[in-house]
């Protein structure tokens, strides 16, 4: 197996999606990314389509959740949790923070290891 030592998280990169999620699905008042809500879908969306950019697998289960899997080498998973939902009038971090560094972890591992990491890993 190959490995790109190179590839490195990219926190500029991150802290921009959080930006650009907090304008997509919030008003003066906070996140409004409340399960099941227009907002709601509108950032599982958004995910859906940051996702696609690595690439990953992705699936909803039957509760709506989003799922994204990078296949290793291994069946052994190393998850990653995170929500894409808010309370009512979150403040601008609240459930996507983890989220996002998932994501970022997601594209790191990508990278490092063209796209077939020793584990597979799920978010």
């Amino acid at each position: 197996m190959e490995t790109n030592t190179k590839a490195a998280l990219d926190p500029k990169r991150a802290v921009a999606e959080l930006k650009e999620l907090h304008a997509l699905t919030a008003d003066g008042n906070g996140a409004q990314r409340v399960a099941f809500t227009k907002k709601w879908a509108e950032a599982r969306a958004w995910l859906t389509d940051k996702l696609a950019q690595i690439p990953v697998e992705t699936h909803r289960d039957e509760a709506g959740n989003l799922w994204a899997t990078l296949r290793g080498e291994s069946e052994k998973a190393l998850l990653i949790g995170g929500h894409i939902d808010s309370v009512p009038n979150g403040g601008w971090l609240d459930g996507c923070l983890d989220t996002i560094a998932g994501v970022a972890i997601l594209r790191r591992i990508h990278a490092q290891f063209g796209g077939r990491p020793p584990v597979t890993l799920r978010l």
